[in-house]
């Protein structure tokens, strides 16, 4: 694995938040833009006025400072779910890695170092949303994520 060190995010990663999303959102090719994210309510919600309230995250940077990959949890509300929403008391997980550094182990070192922080926290559970076909969903899998109770497809929980 390449040498990683971890921080806390902080409102200063919004803009690194904003490109996270937008390469999860085309995570099987091109679909969308920076400004249709930055357009579309429902993506920008994911790093829109980060942090807020109990909002928390941890970035892995190289040597130099470099973002390599970052993982955050925010809480929603029934009013302005997530994709993976199951309810306000549950917070959703949001994890990028870079392309270049994926299969690496770095996205299984945040999954276990998010999931300590969280439990730390009170945490109950975590949730998340992947897309049928997303190889990332093994990952999620061999981390505890299971289908949620909610019934809707891709909406994978962990109870800490």
């Amino acid at each position: 694995m390449t040498d990683v060190s971890l921080r806390g995010a902080t409102a200063a990663d919004r803009g690194l938040l904003a490109r996270a999303t937008l390469d999860n959102l085309n995570w099987n090719g091109p679909r969308f833009t920076m400004s249709a994210v930055a357009d579309t309510a429902e993506f920008r919600h994911y790093y829109d006025g980060w942090p807020t309230g109990e909002d928390f995250g941890l970035v892995a940077a190289d040597a130099a400072g470099l973002a390599l990959a970052a993982i955050w949890l925010r809480y929603f509300t029934a009013d302005d779910p997530g994709y993976g929403f199951i309810a306000a008391t549950i917070p959703e997980l949001s994890i990028w890695v870079g392309a270049e550094y994926r299969g690496q182990g770095i996205g299984g070192l945040l999954l276990h170092r998010i999931s300590e922080t969280a439990r730390s926290r009170g945490v109950a559970a975590i949730s998340l949303s992947v897309e049928d076909g997303n190889l990332a969903a093994r990952l999620y899998a061999r981390h505890g994520f299971r289908p949620a109770p909610n019934g809707v497809p891709g909406c994978l929980l962990m109870e800490l």
